[in-house]
């Protein structure tokens, strides 16, 4: 029997009513078209219902973008995401499907010169459904172990930097030197999901890894803008794309056998390596800023099987 897909329920009245402007201008447009084609109600509620979700992703994680902004990259984001919570290859391609239906109108009316969504690899049937990965205290120290031979800073600086913050990509990537007091080893006033501003706390090996590699730029002569993650392509508007952390990702973890890590791992490897470790619940809800221990224990955190079956063992009767 096929595998039944998870649902993602992503609706929010009010983050609908606060969707970019533009997007739910062009999104208006879209609904007229749809009724003038004649499709069924049925379609169009589907549609309907597979872009608002879209939409309310791009509100909580993509700093509220405009569909006219959002990039193959920006999607690929949204597409592992869905992947993450258990989408089957069948509904990911219905609503790779309504996306592309969307940029096709855009196109066609000439807002858009090509659409990002030809730029996605269709998932093909029968590819498993990608979990999020979860790395142990074994793999982090083989990781580390790996990324010193490799000799690359800024790359060994990122990945710790992520375990160590459990930051979402989009705070990251988003990061300048002058948030960053390297003294407390705190970045302070991070843009974060749904507009927070708040502080990130680093350890005390990232605090060296980020002073290595703020010297060795020095040393170089690169001007990086004033971001805290560089490539040659920043400047001083733009900063590194998410797409960009993702393979950076990728290639550490295809270091340790692991190549379908992502950004998001680091935040779920980082926080239940602490519970493991035996921090409060409520200690890790705060340094995820979840608004409640249930999103933490839900989401971030997996069950030890052996330490309860041992825990069992010592209440015999």
């Amino acid at each position: 029997m096929a595998e039944r897909s998870k649902r993602i329920c992503l609706y929010d009245k009010e983050k609908i009513e606060h969707t970019n402007p533009e997007t739910l201008k062009l999104f208006q447009k879209y609904q007229i078209d749809m009724s003038i084609r004649d499709l069924s109600p049925n379609s169009i509620k589907q549609y309907t219902s597979d872009l608002y979700q879209w939409f309310v992703y791009m509100y909580d994680n993509q700093f509220n973008l405009s569909v006219l902004e959002a990039t193959d990259d920006d999607l690929n984001e949204y597409f592992y995401f869905r992947k993450q919570e258990g989408n089957n290859v069948a509904r990911q391609r219905r609503v790779m499907s309504s996306i592309s239906a969307f940029y096709k109108f855009l196109r066609k009316k000439k807002l858009i010169k090509e659409s990002p969504t030809e730029f996605l690899e269709r998932p093909k049937q029968g590819q498993p459904v990608i979990k999020q990965t979860f790395l142990n205290v074994d793999q982090v120290n083989k990781l580390r172990e790996k990324l010193a031979e490799y000799g690359d800073t800024q790359l060994q600086t990122y990945i710790f930097f992520g375990l160590s913050t459990m930051a979402r990509v989009n705070a990251m990537a988003h990061l300048r030197w002058e948030q960053v007091d390297l003294d407390e080893r705190t970045c302070i006033d991070v843009l974060e999901k749904e507009g927070k501003i708040v502080d990130l706390y680093f350890s005390k090996e990232v605090e060296e890894l980020l002073r290595k590699m703020k010297s060795e730029r020095e040393e170089k002569q690169i001007n990086d803008y004033g971001w805290v993650w560089y490539t040659p392509y920043i400047t001083e508007e733009e900063c590194i794309n998410n797409g960009t952390l993702n393979d950076w990702c990728k290639k550490a973890g295809e270091m340790i056998g692991v190549p379908t890590l992502h950004n998001h791992d680091l935040r779920h490897s980082g926080s239940n390596i602490l519970k493991e470790l035996g921090m409060d619940i409520q200690d890790i809800a705060e340094l995820l800023h979840h608004e409640s221990t249930e999103t933490t224990v839900k989401h971030y955190l997996t069950v030890n099987k052996k330490k309860v079956k041992d825990n069992k063992d010592k209440f015999t009767f």
